[in-house]
C-alpha cells in the first residue's frame, strides 16, 4: 500500500460561531491510498493560521506520495529530520500532528482494529472527560454560572473555567469561584484555568484560597517558560499544577519533568501528535506525574485522537471537551463513541480512529476568515 494524495479541508470559524462564543477554524487531513483505504486526521489551528497550517502539510505532502502509510515512525523522524532539517516549532507540529493523526485512522482501518489497541490496549473501559466553558466573548459572571451547570445537568462531573480572564483582578477572580462553587452541584468538580495571568507573588497566596474552595486543579498559575515559578508553586501547594499546551516539542515536556514544575502536563492532541502525547505520558509516569490531553479543536477528528491516547495512557487525568463545538463537528462528522455516565465515553471497538467524515460537506463550506480579536492601539 503506497500514498497516493493527501488533501486539506479548512473549516471556516463562522461555522462554530454560537450565542455563546465566536467561532474556531479547523483543518482536516485526508490520507488516500492505492488501496481505496484512507485516513482521517485534524491539525491545530492556531488563532488566524488555518492557511499556514493547511500549506504546511500541503508542503509535507509531496514528500509522502509513494510512501508506506503504515510507517507512523518513520513519517515523524523523516519530517523532522529530512524535511525540517531540526527547524520545528510549533506550526510545523501541528502540520505533522494532523498527518500523523490520519495515518493511525488509516492503520487502524488496514487492522479492523480501534487505534487504542495499536497503542498497546486499553487501560480503561471508559475514558474520563471535563467539560470547558471558556467564551471569547464578554458576559458577566452570572453566565458563566449557568453555562457551567448546564454542563453538569448534561452529565459532566468536572468543568473548567478562567476566572481571570480579561484582566480580572485575583480578588474578582476569586469572588466568583466562590459564588461558583455555592452555585454548582457539591458533586461537580471545578478546574481553574488562569491562562497565565498571573506571576509567582500573585499566585503563591492565591494557592491557598483555591484550596479553601476545594479547588484541585490550577493550569498555567504563570507563563510556562517560567519554570522555576511553575516548581516553587508545585512544591508549595496539594493543588495540581497544570501546563504545557502551548508546547510542541518533547525536550520542552522533559524540562518540565526535570525541574518537577507541574503534577500534570496537557500536551494538545492535534499539536504533537497520537505518538508524542503517548510518548510524554511515558515520561510522566517515571516522575508521577499525570497527563490531561488538551484538545481545543473540533469533537470529531481531534476528540476521538484524544479519546484513544486517553484509553491508552495509564496516567491519564482527563480529556478536554469543548461542548460549543459539537454542534458545528456533527455538520461535518460523525463520533462513533457512546458518551456515558460522567461525560466519559465508552471505548468504541469501531477501526481505526471510529469517525465518519462527510467531505462533500467539508467541499461545501464557503472560507471567510474568522472574527478580528481586538488589537492594542
Amino acid at each position: 500500500m503506497k500514498i497516493t494524495d493527501i488533501k486539506t479541508f479548512i473549516v471556516p470559524a463562522y461555522v462554530s460561531d454560537s450565542d455563546w462564543a465566536f467561532g474556531k477554524a479547523f483543518v482536516l487531513v485526508k490520507v488516500e491510498t492505492d488501496e481505496s483505504l484512507y485516513g482521517w486526521g485534524e491539525a491545530y489551528v492556531p488563532n488566524d493560521c488555518e492557511h499556514a497550517i493547511a500549506a504546511l502539510i500541503q508542503s509535507l505532502s509531496r514528500y509522502l506520495q509513494g510512501t508506506d502509510p503504515l510507517k507512523i515512525s518513520e513519517f515523524r523522524h523523516n519530517a523532522v529530520h529530512s524535511f525540517a532539517n531540526l527547524q520545528t516549532g510549533l506550526h510545523f507540529s501541528c502540520a505533522v500532528a494532523g498527518i500523523e493523526t490520519a495515518l493511525w485512522d488509516l492503520n487502524g482501518k488496514v487492522h479492523d482494529q480501534p487505534v487504542y489497541k495499536l497503542l498497546g490496549g486499553a487501560c480503561r473501559t471508559t475514558v474520563p472527560t471535563y467539560a470547558n466553558c471558556h467564551s471569547n466573548k464578554v458576559f458577566p459572571f452570572e453566565e458563566f454560572i449557568e453555562y457551567a451547570k448546564h454542563q453538569h445537568k448534561a452529565g459532566f462531573t468536572s468543568v473548567k473555567v478562567y476566572p481571570f480572564w480579561n484582566g480580572t483582578s485575583v480578588a474578582d477572580g476569586l469572588k466568583n469561584l466562590a459564588r461558583l462553587r455555592e452555585s454548582l452541584d457539591p458533586g461537580c468538580a471545578i478546574l481553574v484555568d488562569a491562562w497565565r495571568a498571573l506571576d509567582y507573588e500573585s499566585a503563591k497566596p492565591t494557592l491557598d484560597d483555591l484550596e479553601a474552595l476545594g479547588i484541585c486543579w490550577l493550569e498555567d498559575p504563570v507563563p510556562t517558560e517560567d519554570i522555576e515559578s511553575l516548581a516553587r508553586l508545585t512544591e508549595a501547594t496539594s493543588i495540581d499544577i497544570v501546563t504545557g499546551e502551548i508546547l510542541s516539542e518533547d525536550a520542552e515536556f522533559a524540562v518540565l519533568l526535570n525541574h518537577h514544575a507541574a503534577n500534570i502536563l496537557n500536551p494538545d492532541i492535534t499539536c504533537v501528535g497520537l505518538s508524542a502525547v503517548t510518548s510524554i505520558a511515558a515520561s510522566a509516569q517515571t516522575t508521577s506525574c499525570k497527563v490531561a490531553v488538551h484538545n481545543f479543536n473540533s469533537m470529531g477528528p481531534a476528540l476521538a485522537a484524544g479519546l484513544h491516547a486517553g484509553a491508552a495512557i495509564q496516567n491519564l487525568a482527563g480529556v478536554e471537551y469543548f461542548s460549543r463545538f459539537k454542534a458545528a463537528t456533527d455538520t461535518f462528522c460523525q463520533l462513533h463513541w457512546q458518551q456515558v455516565e460522567e461525560g466519559w465515553f465508552a471505548l468504541t471497538e469501531a477501526s481505526g480512529l471510529g469517525i465518519s467524515v462527510d467531505e462533500s460537506a467539508l467541499t461545501g463550506f464557503d472560507y471567510k476568515p474568522a472574527t478580528k480579536r481586538p488589537w492594542p492601539s
